[in-house]
C-alpha cells in the first residue's frame, strides 16, 4: 500500500468472511470492466487556482460502490487519499441542520440552484442570504453555523466525517496551506456576508474553517460509504452509527440533487438521476436514496469544476443498470431473500429408494434453494447475489424461485444475469424458476442465452429443478435404479404380513389396468372405491391451485413401481382429494377394497397406520425446517 492510500475501517476488515463472496461478484467485475474501459478518457484539466491541487497525477482513477447492506466492492485507486473539497458541503450542511435547526439554517442560507460557478457570488439582494449550500458563498456560511462550544468546529467536522467513514478523519496540511494562501475570492465572499448579517464569525475564522474542512483527506471508497449513510437514512451500514439524524437526511439529499453539480446539476439529475456532490479534487459522492453510495476519484476537471472519468463513470452506471431515481419502484419487502434451504433439509417430491435417500442426505448440501419475495431491485438483487456467491463454494447446482416476486427491475435482472453467467461459467448450474410472470426478466436472460449454451429457464416448477438437481447428484454418485418386480406384491408396504394365499387373493381381486402417459388415473372428487399398485411406470400426485384456467399444477409426489395409491381414500370411502396421472406409460392392479377378506383388510389396515405414521415424523421435521 502506498504512502497516500488509507486502509480500511476496521469495521470493514471484521467483514472479512464476505471478502470472497466480493471478490467473485458480478457486481464487482462490473466495476472492474468500466474501470478499464474508462481509464482511456484524457479530457479535462487538474485544477490549478490551488496550486498544491497540480500535484496530482491525472492517471489516478478509483471507483468504489457501498450498499446498504454494507457490501463494498472498488476498482482501481479507491483508498488512494485526496482533499474532499466541496463534497464536505453536504455533510457541513448535515452538521449544521443537526447543531442549528432547519429554520434557523433556512434563514441565513436558501436551497435554490444558482445556475452559476460554484465560485459565483450568488446572493439575495436585499437580504444577502447565500442562494445555497452547495456554492462556497452557502458553504461558508453554512460552516459558519457549526457550533463549538462543546468543541471547536473542526473537530466537530471531523467527528461527522468519521461518523460517515468509520475512521478517523485528518486533515492534508499542504493542500489547508495552499488554499489558505490563494483563497482571496472566498475571504472576500466572507467580509460581504458578514456585511449583511448572514455570518456570525469573523470572516478570517471563518474562512479558515472552510479551507481546513475542504482539505478533509478521503477516498473513493470513503466517499461511497459517506453516501450510503445517507442513502441508508443517515446511519453507516458497516458500523451501524448513526451519522446523520434521519430527520435532515432528505434536506440534504434535496440540495445534493438540485445544487450539488454545480452549474451542471440540472443536466447531471436529468441525465444520470442520483443525488450527488463534486469537488475539484476530483471526487463524485452520488446517492441512490435506499441502495446505495457511489464514490469515484479521478482528478481531471471539465470546464465546470466536475470530474471527467467521475461523470462518465456515473452515467454509465447508471444507464446500465437503469438508476434514475425518478424510474421509481414500489415498495419492497423487508427482506427479498423469504428463505434458503438445501436437500439435506428439504428434497422433491419424487419417492427415492434407500440407497438414494443415504446419497442426498450426505451430498444434497450441493443443491440449494433460494425463495425470493417482493421487487428485486439493485440493492436487493445484489444482497441475494452476495448470499449465493457465499453457498457457492459447496453448492453446485443453485434453485432460484420467483414465484413470490412482483417484479424485477432493470438493475436487479442485470446483475442476476452476470450471477447465472458466473455460475456457469463455474462449470455448476443456476435454475430460475416460477418466472412465467416476469416477462421482461425471462426476455432478458433468453437474449443473453441466444445461443442456447445455458438452461437457466430449463424448470417453470421448482420441485422439478430440485428432482433434477438431486438426479444429477444420484448419478454421480453411481447408484443404479432400483429394479423392482411390480408383480411381486411382497415388495409393497400395504402388503406386507400377508401369506402366500393370501397375497394370492389380492391379485385375484384386483384388475389390470393400463395408461398412456398424461392420461389421468383418477382425479379430484370422485368417489374413492378402490386402490392401485404400480406394476411398470410412473405417475405423477397432483393438486390443483387458484382454480379455472389460472390454477396451476402442484406435484405432491411421483410414484413408481412397489409403490400405491389411492389407499387414503378407501378408509372412509371419502371422495378423492388428489388427483393421479400417468407420467411414463403406467400399469397399475386396481384392486377394491371392499372385495377383500377381511383380515386382509385388518392388516392392510394395520400398515397403513404405520406408514402414515412415519409420514407424520418426515412431515413434523419438513416443518421444522421451513419454521
Amino acid at each position: 500500500m502506498a504512502d497516500d492510500e488509507i486502509p480500511s475501517p476496521p469495521a470493514a476488515a471484521a467483514r472479512a468472511g464476505l471478502a470472497g463472496a466480493l471478490a467473485a461478484a458480478p457486481l464487482q467485475d462490473y466495476l472492474e470492466e468500466l474501470h478499464t474501459a474508462l481509464t482511456s478518457i484524457s479530457d479535462g484539466a487538474l485544477a490549478d487556482y490551488i496550486p498544491e491541487l497540480t500535484r496530482a497525477d491525472p492517471g489516478w482513477f478509483g471507483i468504489a460502490l457501498a450498499t446498504v447492506d454494507g457490501h463494498v466492492y472498488q476498482a482501481g485507486e479507491s483508498r488512494r487519499a485526496f482533499t474532499v473539497q466541496s463534497i464536505s458541503k453536504a455533510i457541513a450542511y448535515g452538521v449544521a441542520l443537526e447543531d442549528r435547526g432547519l429554520d434557523a439554517v433556512l434563514s441565513k442560507v436558501g436551497v435554490e440552484p444558482s445556475g452559476e460557478a460554484f465560485n459565483s457570488i450568488s446572493l439575495e439582494p436585499t437580504t444577502g442570504r447565500p442562494l445555497n449550500p452547495m456554492i462556497n458563498a452557502g458553504a461558508i456560511a453554512t460552516t459558519a453555523l457549526v457550533r463549538d462550544d462543546q468543541a471547536p468546529a473542526l473537530e466537530r467536522l471531523l467527528a461527522a466525517f468519521a461518523r460517515y467513514t468509520g475512521r478517523d478523519m485528518d486533515i492534508d496540511e499542504a493542500v489547508f496551506r495552499s488554499e489558505r494562501e490563494t483563497g482571496h475570492r472566498n475571504r472576500a465572499i466572507a467580509h460581504l456576508l458578514r456585511g449583511y448579517g448572514v455570518l456570525e464569525r469573523s470572516p478570517e475564522d471563518a474562512t479558515d474553517i472552510y479551507f481546513q474542512q475542504c482539505s478533509i483527506r478521503v477516498t473513493a471508497r470513503d466517499l461511497a460509504l459517506m453516501g450510503a449513510c445517507l442513502a441508508n437514512g443517515g446511519v453507516n451500514p458497516v458500523t451501524g452509527v448513526v451519522a446523520l439524524k434521519r430527520r435532515y437526511v432528505d434536506k440534504v439529499l434535496s440540495v445534493m440533487s438540485t445544487c450539488g453539480m454545480y452549474d451542471y446539476s440540472g443536466g447531471w439529475i436529468f441525465n444520470i438521476g442520483m443525488p450527488a456532490k463534486s469537488g475539484v479534487g476530483g471526487g463524485i459522492m452520488a446517492v441512490l436514496p435506499g441502495q446505495f453510495g457511489l464514490g469515484v476519484f479521478s482528478p481531471p476537471l471539465d470546464a465546470k469544476g466536475n470530474s471527467v472519468r467521475g461523470i462518465a463513470t456515473c452515467e454509465r452506471i447508471s444507464r446500465d443498470f437503469g438508476l434514475h431515481m425518478f424510474n421509481v419502484a414500489r415498495a419492497t419487502s423487508a427482506t427479498v431473500l423469504r428463505r434458503s434451504y438445501d436437500c439435506r433439509q428439504i428434497r422433491s417430491r419424487r419417492e427415492r429408494s434407500a440407497a438414494e435417500q443415504a446419497v442426498l442426505a450426505a451430498r444434497g448440501g450441493c443443491v440449494r434453494v433460494y425463495e425470493l419475495q417482493g421487487e428485486l431491485v439493485f440493492g436487493s438483487a445484489e444482497s441475494v447475489e452476495l448470499s449465493m456467491l457465499t453457498d457457492l463454494g459447496e453448492a453446485d447446482c443453485l434453485v432460484v424461485d420467483c414465484k413470490r416476486v412482483v417484479s424485477v427491475g432493470d438493475a436487479a435482472a442485470r446483475l442476476l444475469q452476470r450471477l447465472a453467467e458466473r455460475v456457469a461459467a463455474a462449470g455448476k448450474h443456476l435454475y430460475f424458476t416460477e418466472t412465467m410472470h416476469l416477462y421482461g426478466f425471462r426476455r432478458l436472460l433468453q437474449k443473453a442465452n441466444a445461443a442456447g449454451s445455458a438452461d437457466w429457464l430449463r424448470f417453470d416448477d421448482t420441485d422439478r429443478a430440485v428432482e433434477h438437481c438431486e438426479q444429477r447428484l444420484v448419478d454421480a454418485a453411481g447408484v443404479a435404479p432400483v429394479v423392482v418386480d411390480g408383480e411381486d406384491l411382497h415388495n409393497h408396504y400395504l402388503c406386507r404380513g400377508l401369506a402366500e394365499d393370501q397375497l394370492g387373493a389380492v391379485r385375484a381381486a384386483g384388475r389390470e389396468r393400463r395408461y398412456p402417459a398424461g392420461v389421468p388415473v383418477i382425479s379430484v372428487g370422485e368417489t374413492a372405491q378402490s386402490f392401485f399398485f404400480i406394476l411398470a411406470g410412473e405417475a405423477d400426485v397432483w393438486v390443483g391451485t387458484g382454480g379455472g384456467t389460472a390454477g396451476r399444477r402442484v406435484r405432491l409426489t411421483t410414484l413408481g413401481p412397489g409403490t400405491v395409491f389411492g389407499e387414503i381414500g378407501i378408509l372412509d370411502q371419502e371422495r378423492r382429494s388428489a388427483n393421479v396421472t400417468a407420467s411414463t406409460a403406467l400399469t397399475c392392479l386396481e384392486v377394491p377394497f371392499a372385495g377383500l377378506d377381511p383380515a386382509i383388510r385388518e392388516q392392510m389396515l394395520a400398515n397403513m397406520a404405520r406408514h402414515f405414521a412415519g409420514m407424520l415424523r418426515e412431515n413434523a421435521e419438513l416443518v421444522r425446517h421451513l419454521s
